[in-house]
């Protein structure tokens, strides 16, 4: 026994010290890319001075620089086909772990770790004081919150649901399909995937509610990583000439221009570039730019002259088609694997392909809304709702869509319900996350799950946190909201990745949760580092379906979105209290604002566990002692059952 001991208090040191190590190691590494990247900087400038006059000198030559051109854009399409290709080959391998779906598909990389898609769960608690409007006022009431404390519209149940429809793009078409027929979504009427050049999302729509889900980096497709990688920023301006701010120009430049509208029909969309109208007096743009696509050939046999003009005539066409179009394709290869090749990805962008697929939606609403109110039964249809959801980048393009959106004035403003996006990546200037107003804001959502780093990048300034409010995960699935600043309405932004604390698979919730993975899963938790394991759509699934949403905590200057550490070493987190309410103070790191913060209790209707959780900047402990007795008492509120959500409220489930 003595023996058995002292072998498992070695192995335990020793891997103490590894960890330790490879901690110290993931923290050096991380200051140096972080004061490291000016000098290297410094040194692609210096670089780009010295090979830029020899590249403009190759590009003025006749042969030799096309010749150099031709050979880079082959080799670029050369790997860009491989690895698309090899896709097919990795799913093949993947199905020695896993098994294959049931509508005869292979999993994806991305989903082959949890392949459960269940799009409900009627199990998951609501948030009673955010889904009713009257129990939050009196808890805002109770709180001595004041008016500068709005109700975020946020509902856990969705949350999940879309959420798994975002780790469901990631599917084939064929997958996507099945699942969304046996959650009982209308995929015979509604159902339409979308691609715009390298960029994929579907539409489809249950009870009144329309769903736009963008897919986000496909790991083997390079034009994704180059849409990533293109971080400058670019102004953007409204149809007035409102400033908007600044946003990443590689997801503004893929989602694509909005259609031109008509003045005195809001709903008449006129495609971009073309003179395609839409369904109303016009023809489907899709079709028109697939007959463009197109080119018909004309042989003519009446005579000798006739057959062989007609004959050379249409062997110069061949040619020229398959010349042009080949050098378009390889000069700017496109994955056409996701919609078929039959469909057009190049022609209609992707914001107005999507815009117009779901006026079409309200539009066949409002016909059969006309048809009721006719007929004597006279049943009440409730309006439709558009949710708008993405993971990674496809999170980015869910913003990027609904700014679009609020560029335009697009007539499906109307109808917005919410955009919950997860692991998503900053995307604009501070001017961008506050160019959406309140009422909009309200139903913003980006969740961020732990460590995940794609929430913290692009790292360096003007990019800033994305608008609406911060749901911030933390490793043991506790869910806590931060609405913007009431005075500013900037939102608030996520702390830093914690190098110093156990993560991964040292973290004790992590290897409780490891008992029930499968290989794959396992496998990735040590093959990657955990803060790129946090960035997987099924961790933020599952924590949304056995995670509880029990702080919402309004603050101002200073507050950063799960800064507060966990009782033992796991990550960041909360502590527990169980079976009663505490009370403290709070401060911010700014004494020129002297608004308060709010905290708000949310347990579950069956849970009596309540949160601690303290929102006092970092500074100096006799500075904060000074702040704290300038700012009101902050109360933990019980929350109480004896209000249900209204009937409008529980439509956020669908």
């Amino acid at each position: 026994m003595a023996n058995d001991r002292t072998t498992w208090s070695v192995v335990l040191i020793a891997l103490s010290i590894i960890c330790m190590g490879i901690s110290t190691l993931l923290f050096v590494g991380y200051k140096t890319i972080k004061h490291g990247a000016p000098i290297v900087s410094r040194v692609l400038n210096g670089l780009n001075s010295i090979l830029w006059p020899v590249a403009r000198g190759l590009s003025r030559t006749r042969i030799v620089g096309p010749v150099i051109s031709a050979c880079i854009r082959s080799t670029f399409f050369i790997w860009f086909m491989v690895l698309l290709m090899s896709d097919h080959g990795i799913r093949w391998v993947l199905r020695l772990f896993v098994n294959r779906h049931a509508s005869g598909h292979n999993f994806s990389v991305i989903n082959a770790m949890n392949t459960s898609f269940d799009l409900f769960d009627e199990t998951i608690p609501a948030t009673k004081d955010l889904q009713d409007s009257k129990l939050f006022q009196r808890r805002k009431s109770e709180a001595g919150a004041g008016r500068l404390f709005q109700r975020p519209r946020y509902s856990l149940p969705l949350a999940y649901t879309l959420c798994v429809a975002s780790k469901l793009v990631y599917e084939d078409v064929a997958v996507i399909r099945y699942e969304l027929e046996r959650a009982g979504f209308d995929v015979v009427k509604s159902f339409r995937p979308i691609a715009y050049q390298n960029i994929c999302a579907f539409i489809v729509e249950k009870d009144n509610d329309i769903l736009l889900v963008f897919r986000g980096t496909n790991p083997l497709n390079i034009q994704n990583y180059i849409t990533n990688v293109n971080t400058g920023l670019c102004d953007v301006r409204g149809r007035s000439g409102s400033n908007m701010g600044k946003v990443h120009k590689g997801f503004w430049k893929a989602m694509g221009d909005p259609p031109v509208r008509q003045v005195h029909h809001p709903q008449h969309i006129e495609s971009h570039g073309n003179n395609n109208n839409n369904n109303n007096g016009g023809s489907n743009p899709t079709e028109a730019s697939s007959s463009d696509s197109r080119v018909q050939i004309v042989l003519n046999n009446t005579s000798l002259y006739r057959t062989i003009a007609s004959a050379v005539h249409a062997v110069v066409q061949v040619l020229q088609f398959l010349t042009l179009n080949l050098f378009h394709y390889v000069s700017d290869p496109v994955d056409t694997s996701w919609t078929g090749p039959d469909v057009d990805v190049r022609t209609n962008t992707m914001f107005a392909q999507a815009e117009k697929h779901i006026l079409d939606l309200m539009t066949k609403h409002n016909h059969r809304k006309e048809v009721d109110d006719d007929d004597t039964t006279k049943h009440h249809l409730p309006a439709r709702r558009l949710f708008i959801t993405g993971h990674s980048l496809g999170g980015a393009l869910g913003t990027i869509f609904l700014a679009k959106m609020v560029q335009s004035k697009s007539p499906c403003l109307e109808h917005f319900g919410g955009l919950y996006t997860f692991g998503q990546p900053k995307i604009g200037d501070a001017d961008f996350a506050r160019s959406f107003d309140t009422h909009m804001s309200n139903k913003i959502f980006h969740h961020a799950y732990n460590n995940d780093v794609v929430t913290r990048i692009p790292l360096w300034a003007p990019y800033d946190t994305p608008p609406g409010t911060l749901v911030y995960i933390s490793s043991d699935y506790d869910i806590t909201l931060y609405p913007p600043d009431p005075l500013t309405g900037r939102p608030v932004p996520i702390r830093r990745i914690s190098f110093l604390h156990l993560s991964g698979v040292l973290n004790r919730y992590v290897i409780r949760r490891m008992v029930h993975e499968n290989t794959i899963r396992i496998l990735f938790r040590f093959v990657f580092p955990f803060f790129l394991n946090d960035h997987f759509p099924s961790d933020y699934c599952s924590a949304l379906r056995h995670g509880t949403t029990r702080w919402v905590v309004m603050g101002t200057a200073g507050l950063q979105g799960g800064e507060e550490e966990e009782e033992e070493g796991g990550g960041y987190g909360t502590s527990k209290y169980p079976n009663q309410s505490t009370t403290r103070r709070a401060s911010t790191s700014s004494s020129a604002t002297t608004a308060a913060t709010a905290a708000f209790a949310n347990g579950s209707a069956s849970s009596n566990i309540y949160s601690h959780r303290s929102s006092v900047a970092s500074g100096d402990f006799h500075q904060q002692q000074q702040q704290q007795q300038q700012q009101p008492d902050i109360v933990t509120l019980q929350n109480h059952d004896d209000v249900e959500p209204t009937g409008n409220e529980k439509r956020q489930s669908f």
